[in-house]
């Protein structure tokens, strides 16, 4: 998943103007605040990058970087010697920085993914559109709500680990700032605060900030503690607190904070988070008021969607798009709207669903090419439409741009899951429901299909349970279906009677299922064997049509 494993250009090193491009964003990367300082982290940076360039990327291994960077003698052994990966590790710490602040919108991005040393680099524009060294720096003029991370105060009674409560803020702002709707301060504008005692709203108003991030950080022996309060700068209210409780045996310092900060974005700036519930949140990229409510409400109909708040939430948006047709975020969400006609039958009364679906998500990356919406919403709709190569460019770029986005982790899921990628699967649905608080039910419905794949009837069964009428058919069906493959007609004949499903509209809806999701054959003779076992009197050739 995402950017890894590769040492090219990402999508390819396709020009020299695109090595060019590569080689001023690493200028510019060496020069920044982060790496001005930093000669050995510089050193380090600078030598992956020239190697995968001049076509030596697997020549980069532990043991040269120890001997060519890091001056380790020539018996180096760098399974002994942890340098290379303790600094690989503080130098993704700094891209990410670097990312999330001062390099934020620029247009080049160089990777370090976890597990090899190889760099990948992400070239998102077309180099004739590139504008000047000017990018990024328009952030005073930026509409979005803004929040401030401050600095997380260390209860440990040493004080030799306030660096690490600072590493928690900032892995915090780091995966915050994936959230395109937010705008998040650089650490260097709330360093000022560490160890001050403030009020909320007056850093609110100094800093013109609609939110703060708290935090306090504790480890005693092989247990950390991590609290995370979010609070309106506004009225000095508090929104949301968590705490996280970690033991330190089972899970490397490094894991834990990028959970921790994983798990507090999501529930802090996703659709379904507490920004989101308080009513506050402003939408990057418009000013017309009536747009971004629209956007608001296409967000609640895919926690509780129907097919009347589908055409509202429609009409809305495409009203949205027409008042304000720079407005990414909309055309996104009208994307993901318009393939709902094609997916779940809803409002199908104009032609071509996947058609103008793919149009409006590609208008929305076009107009923001990290806006999350729009890329997922282009790799759901290539994979309905079966252009899998286009698929898997966009479903890498949405996973790279935020992969703390769970409504797009749960589509993916979905999607790796009839592709046979099992584990892949797994691990995107897990970590989904993981980051959402209190999902919407089609989250199950992702794994239910996980389930049923596997055999696992019984988990299956249990996921079947907490579908409710998000997605599909109701959820008695699912039941239904899973109590058959475990054996136990009668209670599925009494599930269906109970929840008054009419088998014949289920039909219908499982064929469309096959189709629109591209299930394989072994999948589809499964559950239509399943189907035919439901006691229910339906004429059984009619359903073998599915």
């Amino acid at each position: 998943m995402g950017l890894e494993g590769s040492a090219s250009v990402y999508p390819g090193l396709s020009s020299l103007g695109d090595r060019r491009l590569v080689e001023q964003q690493l200028k510019k990367v060496l020069e920044s605040e982060l790496f001005r300082d930093a000669s050995r982290m510089s050193r380090f940076l600078e030598y992956v990058v020239r190697a995968a360039l001049n076509g030596k990327a697997n020549e980069i291994k532990g043991y040269s970087l120890g001997v060519d960077v890091f001056d380790r003698p020539a018996d180096f052994d760098p399974g002994s010697d942890t340098i290379v990966r303790v600094q690989a590790n503080k130098l993704r710490t700094r891209l990410n920085l670097f990312y999330a602040g001062e390099g934020r919108d620029d247009p080049v991005r160089i990777h370090l993914p976890k597990g090899n040393y190889k760099p990948v680099f992400e070239i998102s524009y077309d180099p004739g559109q590139i504008v000047s060294e000017n990018i990024g720096n328009s952030i005073q003029q930026d509409s979005r709500s803004a929040i401030a991370i401050m600095p997380f105060e260390n209860l440990s009674g040493e004080p030799g680990r306030d660096c690490l409560a600072i590493a928690f803020s900032e892995e915090v702002l780091i995966a915050l700032s994936r959230f395109r709707e937010l705008r998040v301060l650089s650490r260097h504008v709330t360093s000022r605060y560490l160890g001050q005692a403030y009020d909320p709203r007056e850093v609110g108003a100094e800093l013109g900030v609609g939110y703060l991030i708290e935090g306090t950080f504790q480890q005693i022996g092989d247990r950390v503690r991590v609290t995370v309060n979010l609070s309106s700068a506004t009225t000095g209210d508090q929104i949301f607190s968590d705490r996280y409780d970690r033991d330190l045996t089972a899970q490397h310092l490094f894991e834990i904070q990028e959970d921790v900060a994983g798990r507090t974005a999501a529930k802090i700036a996703e659709p379904h988070g507490y920004i989101h519930r308080a009513g506050l949140r402003r939408q990057s990229g418009t000013q017309i008021l009536d747009a971004y409510q629209a956007q608001l409400l296409a967000t609640e109909y895919w926690r509780t969607p129907s097919a009347s708040s589908h055409k509202r939430v429609r009409a809305l948006l495409e009203n949205a798009v027409q008042t304000d047709p720079n407005y990414a975020g909309a055309w996104g969400m009208l994307a993901k709207v318009y393939g709902d006609e094609f997916r779940d039958g809803y409002n199908h009364d104009r032609p071509k669903p996947l058609e103008r679906a793919l149009k409006a998500a590609e208008r929305s990356v076009q107009l923001d090419h990290l806006n999350e919406t729009g890329l997922h919403a282009l790799f759901l709709t290539h994979y309905n439409l079966r252009n899998m190569e286009p698929f898997e460019e966009a479903a890498r770029q949405a996973w790279a741009v935020n992969p703390n986005y769970p409504d797009m982790l749960v589509d993916l899921s979905v999607c790796r899951a009839l592709q046979g990628e099992l584990e892949t699967a797994r691990s995107l649905i897990v970590r989904a429901i993981e980051l959402c608080p209190n999902p919407p039910g089609y989250f199950h419905g992702a794994t239910f299909l996980l389930e049923i794949i596997e055999e696992n009837y019984e988990l299956a069964l249990e996921a079947a349970r907490k579908v409710g009428s998000s997605i599909w058919v109701e959820q008695a069906f699912f039941e239904a279906l899973t109590l058959v493959m475990l054996q136990r007609h009668e209670e599925a004949r009494e599930r269906l009677d109970d929840g008054r499903v009419r088998i014949a509209e289920v039909e219908t809806t499982l064929h469309r299922l096959f189709e629109v999701w591209n299930f394989p054959d072994f999948l589809r003779q499964r559950l239509v064997l399943a189907f035919r076992q439901i006691p229910t009197g339906v004429d059984n050739d009619a359903i073998a049509r599915c």
